[in-house]
């Protein structure tokens, strides 16, 4: 069994937590996954993936309200060649159309 290093990383997401888990089954894929409160434990071939979802805050900029969320990725026995197929994948499913 091949040995891969663990990967762990952080971003904001422009989310409401009811956007983030309606959109968590396409976003996901073919990958099995359970959820359990703001952590989503998913199976990445023989390796894992756990995603957790932080605070719900809003940042205001002038008489905007935008929604985000800090969102955590930790990657245990996945190669690289997985992980970036997945979070590109997890990425395309919660890009929003822009101008």
């Amino acid at each position: 069994m091949d040995s891969y290093p663990d990967v762990d990383f952080s971003k904001e997401m422009g989310v409401t937590h009811a956007d983030f888990f309606r959109l968590l089954p396409s976003a996901m894929g073919d990958h099995p996954y359970r959820i359990d409160k703001h952590t989503v434990h998913g199976q990445i071939a023989q390796g894992t993936v756990i995603i957790k979802i932080g605070e719900q805050q809003v940042r205001r900029i002038a008489l905007m309200a935008i929604p985000f969320a800090n969102v955590s990725f930790s990657y245990r026995g996945v190669s690289r060649d997985q992980l970036t197929a997945f979070t590109a994948h997890f990425d395309l499913r919660f890009q929003r159309g822009g101008g």
